[in-house]
């Protein structure tokens, strides 16, 4: 097993911690930092713990670290990697396409084969348009709805994450005794760069309600992540999501679903699918091309006539960049086998059990929150959090050294509890898992109660 050994107590299996050698990657961070701005290129890599780990390959579900570390991978990369590193069918279709061109700045077939894949399998999709990555989609779907509405103000949800433009990184990560209204979320962003945008709570119909009353026959979108994946995985109330889309119709908004990270990853037709709703537009990346560069919004065909009539713009060099669509068309086909999402959700919710089962066994307070294929475990909280607020309440603390430990037994997770779960995660891995969590969560336990003994014995 990656960065631990095994040995049998009676009849069970378990992973036994060793400890983590992360010599070379500290020496490549500090070598890093010299040249690349924070040593890393985004900064939310910075949070590894004990050091964030630099890479030399992967091999299905499966990281190697320049330490000789092998890990099994629950990150999947933020979520693109839903297929893993190296799946033949993506392989093949980007070295095809390798040996024609590298890019055209011109048109192909391929942009044809993935807008009628994507129209044919995507409910209530009927026109797309491509870019490159989330946040470039996510810009795109607001400069749609504005020129189709006439309007410039739009709703976005606290704690919601929708790229890092300064437009939408408003309200991400504020802190529990801060107004819910709209706040920068780091420096360098003006007031008036995000003068046009409205936050409200999420899971309160009433707020947003409130928010038309307000400003009536000025708002152009109301912008949502369908499942909180970003701020603790936090799920729709019953029937809220389907209030959301009935009162921007009612206002005459258009409602976007943000399914960066739910595309192709809740089901084939992403949370349409899955909660069986029909937004106004879809954005679209991560999943869509197992790690390839892609993004694209979807939606309703009047919608989009406002770039045929020239109402305004949509454009760049690397949209529908043959490479990255080759990736994204053999990515989506084989997620289309049957059965593909049962058991990716299966396998999740098996996991979800596991850590459940095991922190109460130890008595250890904790809820998972989410789906089978993306999730988030929350120390310290005794049900799933419904918005970004309940998230605060979780222990930031007892989840980094669960993640620890985990990492100690050879598995891979994000710094912020959230587990992806894809189409390469297996039987075998699923075992390698089952053991990591168990052992984990009893190291969790024995420093509760090393940390009461010390407690007790100072008194």
């Amino acid at each position: 097993m990656p960065s631990s050994i095994r040995s049998t107590l009676g009849e069970n299996t378990v992973a036994v911690r060793m400890p983590l050698n992360t010599t070379t990657s500290a020496s490549l961070l500090t070598r890093s930092q010299r040249s690349l701005a924070m040593g890393v290129s985004s900064g939310m890599r910075r949070a590894g713990a004990p050091t964030p780990l630099f890479f030399e390959r992967g091999e299905g579900p499966y990281y190697f670290d320049v330490d000789g570390n092998r890990f099994l991978d629950y990150t999947l990369a933020w979520g693109p990697l839903i297929l893993g590193n190296g799946h033949p069918a993506v392989v093949t279709a980007v070295t095809k396409q390798l040996s024609k061109a590298f890019a055209f700045g011109a048109q192909h077939r391929g942009e044809i084969e993935l807008s009628e894949l994507m129209t044919g399998l995507l409910p209530g999709v009927e026109r797309v348009i491509f870019s490159n990555t989330g946040s470039e989609a996510v810009q795109s779907a607001l400069r749609l709805a504005r020129a189709f509405t006439g309007r410039s103000l739009f709703v976005k949800f606290e704690g919601h994450y929708h790229g890092w433009f300064n437009n939408v990184l408003v309200s991400y990560r504020p802190h529990a005794d801060d107004a819910i209204s709209p706040l920068p979320t780091c420096g360098g962003q003006p007031p008036h760069e995000f003068a046009d945008t409205l936050v409200v709570p999420w899971n309160d119909i009433g707020a947003l309600e409130r928010a038309f009353d307000e400003h009536p026959q000025q708002i152009a979108a109301v912008l949502t992540e369908p499942i909180l994946a970003n701020s603790g995985s936090c799920m729709p109330d019953p029937g809220y999501l389907k209030s959301v889309l009935d009162l921007c119709r009612r206002h005459g908004a258009v409602s976007i679903f943000d399914e960066v990270i739910t595309g192709f990853r809740l089901a084939i037709g992403g949370a349409r699918e899955f909660f069986g709703l029909q937004p106004d537009l879809s954005v679209y990346a991560k999943a869509m091309a197992a790690g390839f560069c892609l993004s694209a919004v979807g939606g309703r065909s009047d919608i989009f006539r406002v770039l045929d009539d020239g109402r305004t713009i949509h454009a760049g060099t690397y949209n529908g960049n043959p490479i990255n669509l080759a990736a994204g068309i053999a990515t989506i086909r084989t997620l289309s086998a049957p059965g593909m999402f049962d058991r990716m959700h299966a396998h999740g919710m098996a996991i979800r059990g596991r850590i459940e089962s095991a922190a109460a066994q130890h008595g250890i307070e904790m809820a998972t929150a989410g789906s089978g294929t993306v999730f988030s475990v929350h120390f310290g909280l005794s049900a799933p959090p419904r918005d970004y607020r309940d998230t605060l309440l979780a222990s930031a603390d007892i989840s980094s050294k669960f993640r620890l430990a985990l990492l100690q037994r050879g598995l891979l997770v994000l710094p912020d509890a959230r587990w992806y779960i894809g189409a390469v995660h297996g039987d075998a891995e699923l075992t390698m898992a089952l053991e990591a969590i168990d052992g984990a969560m009893q190291d969790l336990a024995s420093i509760d109660s090393l940390q009461q003994t010390t407690r007790e014995g100072s008194r």
